[in-house]
This record gives C-alpha cells, structure tokens and sequence, in this order.
C-alpha cells in the first residue's frame, strides 16, 4: 500500500506544474538594453494555445497618460504559437504598467522602468483566468534548445512561476513562489495516509 501512495504522490507532482502552462498564455521577451525615453524600445509578444491568433495591442499605462505599442508580425520561437514585435516609445522617465490585448483576453506584465533596466521575461495568463487567479504566470526561462541529433525527446517548455505583486499600486515588492498546485498533491498524500490507516485497523 506504501507503494502505491509513493507512486500517486510522485505522479501528482510530476503532472501539477505541466496544468500551469494549459490555457491562453503570452510570453513578453526584452532585451538587455535600457529603457530610455525619447527613444524606441522594443519587445516580442508570443500568444500560445489560442483557438483563433488576435492581433495584440501593448499599452503601457501611468496616471498622467498612456502610449501604444505598435505592432508587427514575425515568426514564433516557439511551434504553434504567433508572434509580435512590439515598438513603443515612452515620452518621459518613470514606471510604466504594461497591459496586453489579444482578442477578448487582458494580461498583465510587470512594470517599466524607463530610465533603468528593461523587465525580465515574462509570462502572463489572462485576467480573471484560472491560472492567474491562482498564482500562475511570472518571470520566463526560454526552454533548453532543441535536440536535433534525434537521440532523444524534446525538451519541456519551463516555466518560472513568480506571482506578480508589479501591478498593485500599493506593492513594488516581487511576489512569492505560486504553490497552488501543491494542494492536489498533499491531498494524494493524506488520501494515501488515510487508506493506509483504514488497512492496517
């Protein structure tokens, strides 16, 4: 019986990160280069598991006025997603919110600092979705590359999940670990307890 709640409990852990990437997500990639005002910064935006690819519209967002992305289509680091560059110029210095429109979905990315360093990676799931009322999305690690040799699978796309406190006026501070996908897992352990118990009495 030890051993079946050993195999459930490694299975739930194997297959509860894979639930964080299921769904509408989009992945902003920047580059190393300092955001200055004045001048063109540029982004990519990569939309994955849509039914049908929106044209995207990035917004960055401050108190006292708003600038548009404009937008242009180029090929996808990744198979089946759709990809966009993204061209803004940011009229002063500051923290800019970033808010993408794909469709019928919003999603949220961390701020600019125009002035300083651009954000990291990032990967978003929609407002409002599932994955991000729990936690989901946060900063992004490009998978390993391909193997072509043929000696092997394919690697899994990684996700760094940190949850995005970026967009609360009232916090700066980076969020903690999601760990929403822990609860199956300790209930596959406790259920497992339970039967072990129920046996042994």
């Amino acid at each position: 019986m030890t051993r079946i709640v050993a195999v459930l409990l490694v299975a739930g852990l194997a297959l509860a990160p894979a639930a964080v990437a299921k769904g509408p997500h989009a992945i902003l990639t920047t580059g190393p280069e300092p955001v200055e005002a004045g001048a063109p910064w540029e982004s990519t935006i990569e939309l994955n598991e849509f039914d049908a690819t929106p044209r995207p519209s990035l917004i960055a967002i401050r108190p006292d006025g708003h600038v548009d992305a404009h937008v242009r289509k180029l090929p996808a680091g990744m198979r089946g997603a759709s990809g966009f560059k993204m061209s803004m110029v940011f009229p002063h210095e500051g923290r800019w919110k970033l808010l993408l429109i794909a469709g019928s979905h919003r999603f949220r990315f961390p701020r600019v600092a125009v002035g300083g360093r651009a954000p990291l990676d990032y990967v978003s799931f929609p407002v409002g979705s599932e994955a991000d009322r729990q936690g989901g999305g946060g900063v992004y690690m490009a998978p390993e590359p391909v193997n072509t040799s043929g000696a092997g699978a394919l690697p899994p796309e990684v996700f760094n999940i940190a949850k995005d406190a970026e967009w609360d006026e009232e916090s700066d501070e980076e969020g903690g670990l999601a760990t929403w996908w822990l609860f199956p897992v300790v209930g596959v352990a406790l259920a497992g307890a339970g039967i072990a118990l129920r046996t042994r009495g």
